[in-house]
């Protein structure tokens, strides 16, 4: 009879053991904060990018009201990020304040020093104001940062053109921007053609 109870006992133990690992398979397995934390970072940084390009497209469809909010929103949400600043340069400039699109601009170039959107915006403001060596200066730094950004391509072409009398220059540079522009200025033949006719 021992036995049997022995076996009895052991049948319990084994029965209890099978409960504790079956309810210990159902419960969820701890999770590492570590992991938590970059899951909400990348969930945030995916509501950051959204945003943006809702702003963007609120800016190219004229709600400038709408974008500039969008914009700032995302700056205060993270400050480090260039592109909401740069774009609320561009709102300003739009808006015809220059003295509060060179500060955004200004503080896009603390976060990234080779911004080519931040530099090509800051040279046209130069040239319109006269300053002719800062404007080419800041083209050149543009076209440092990305050899193949067309509007500082284009803008330095202009400048050694137009306001410089640098024509050799500027004509590689008409020709280079021509050949990689999707949709090239309709005028830019006549540009290319006037400046040979003239070296």
């Amino acid at each position: 009879m021992s036995w049997v109870r022995s076996f009895q006992g052991w049948t319990r133990v084994g029965l209890l053991l099978a409960v504790v690992l079956v309810a210990g398979c159902a419960s969820s397995p701890k999770t590492d904060p570590a992991d938590v934390a970059e899951a909400e970072r990348q969930a945030r940084e995916a509501e950051l990018t959204q945003d943006f390009s809702e702003a963007v497209a609120l800016l190219r469809g004229g709600d400038t009201d709408n974008a500039r909010n969008l914009f700032e929103q995302i700056h205060q949400a993270d400050p480090e990020r260039t592109g909401p600043l740069a774009n609320l340069g561009i709102i300003a400039l739009q808006e015809g304040n220059p003295e509060a699109a060179e500060g955004y601009f200004q503080q896009v170039l603390e976060r990234d020093p080779q911004h080519s959107a931040a530099l090509t915006h800051l040279g046209v403001m130069a040239r319109e104001q006269g300053e002719f060596e800062h404007a080419e200066t800041l083209y050149r730094q543009a076209l440092e940062a990305d050899p193949n950004h067309l509007p500082a391509m284009l803008n330095l072409a202009i400048l050694l053109d137009i306001y410089l009398g640098r024509l050799e220059e500027a004509l590689p540079l008409y020709e280079q921007y021509q050949s990689l522009a999707e949709e090239p200025n309709p005028r830019l033949k006549d540009w290319i053609f006037d400046v040979r006719n003239r070296l």
